[in-house]
């Protein structure tokens, strides 16, 4: 469950309206929103991040709730776990949920639907589709963890340093120490 309070107040829409005008034409509703109209998801998006591309259908489900359905979708730099690097990737969101006027109301849907519960008839675009970019970002920078194109560069350069790049230094094993004990024990030195 959701609510707008929090969210940038920027692109303001009435939902109920645009589903209620079904043979006006004004069901849809597309645009690009501003990353900053987006508290959480500017703050994850990195600098290189600076709009959300959205579209939105609204209409009413078959027991006359406001139903917004669409997608999302922005490039933002992920962090690399593997390779220490932030990555650009495409963040997408699909959108389904339902547009309540009451937490009681929400409350007696199964869990299974998505809801944005909201008591002003305006509601910020990104009141709507916020929770579903956040759950739609990526845990890993690069796609494939193990098949990191940068790793083998970093493992070769050594950890970064204070500045982010490499530091040149190769970090050797702790149990290097314990390999080379054991290996003048094998030939009777030790």
């Amino acid at each position: 469950m959701r609510g707008a309070m929090g969210a940038g107040h920027s692109f303001l829409l009435d939902p109920w309206a645009l589903a209620r005008s079904g043979s006006s034409g004004r069901k849809s509703w597309a645009g690009i929103v501003p990353l900053r109209a987006f508290d959480r998801l500017a703050a994850l998006a990195g600098s290189g991040a600076t709009a959300v591309e959205v579209r939105l259908d609204f209409g009413l489900d078959d027991e006359g709730r406001c139903r917004v359905r669409g997608s999302a979708g922005l490039r933002a730099g992920v962090p690399c776990q593997r390779c220490a690097r932030t990555v650009p990737r495409a963040v997408e969101a699909d959108i389904d949920l339902l547009v309540l006027t009451s937490e009681a109301e929400a409350r007696a849907l199964t869990p299974g639907h998505d809801t944005c519960v909201v008591t002003d008839p305006s509601v910020p675009v990104a009141a709507l589709i916020e929770d579903d970019l956040l759950l739609s970002f990526p845990e890993h920078g690069c796609e494939d963890r193990d098949a990191c194109e940068h790793a083998a560069i970093v493992a070769r350069a050594g950890p970064p340093g204070p500045d982010g790049e490499p530091s040149g230094t190769r970090r050797e094993s702790p149990f290097a120490v314990l390999a080379e004990l054991a290996a003048r024990q094998d030939q009777g030195g030790g």
